[in-house]
């Protein structure tokens, strides 16, 4: 008896973590990880190095802007719940808010460029036109987040169905 109820509990954990990971799959890093992730033990060590170095600048440069981002979507989520939205402010914050999906994109752009740079050619070869992704995501800024989405740009859909003309939460 204690035999099966240990059994059924271990079942239970496992059924958990597993429908838990495929949730957690759903945004975050991306399809990028992967090619990214498999590419690094194609680097050598100084190419690891200077990949390492890359990632650290390119954070560092992210960081104030996704913290901005978030405090903007705090912001809109606040106008949007009013009784009486303004529509032109509304639409103003969204317009701060494409610019600086704007700017996170140019530096994820600046940074493959800079890591395409320290590629030989056989590895520009292997990684194809698009890059690796470095292991920092395939989908930019997605919908209320980062990862895969289609954000609040022209025809995506953003949060809860949110696109240009339809501001309802």
């Amino acid at each position: 008896m204690k035999v099966k109820m240990v059994l059924i509990s271990t079942l239970s954990v496992m059924a958990l973590l597993a429908a838990a990971s495929v949730y957690a799959g759903q945004g975050g890093m991306g399809p990028g990880m992967g090619k990214g992730a498999a590419m690094w033990g194609d680097l050598s060590k100084e190419q690891q190095a200077q990949v390492a170095t890359l990632r650290v600048e390119f954070m560092k440069k992210i960081h104030p802007l996704r913290t901005e981002m978030g405090q903007k979507r705090i912001e809109l989520t606040e106008l949007a719940s009013k009784e009486k939205p303004d529509e032109q402010v509304i639409q103003k914050k969204r317009e701060e808010m494409w610019a600086l999906q704007d700017a996170m994109r140019n530096e994820r752009r600046a940074m493959t460029t800079k890591f395409r740079a320290l590629l030989t050619p056989e590895q520009r070869e292997k990684i194809g036109p698009m890059g690796a992704g470095m292991g920092f995501g395939g989908g930019g800024m997605g919908c209320c987040g980062f990862g895969p989405g289609e954000g609040f740009r022209e025809g995506g859909k953003g949060c809860k169905g949110w696109s240009r003309g339809n501001t309802d939460l």
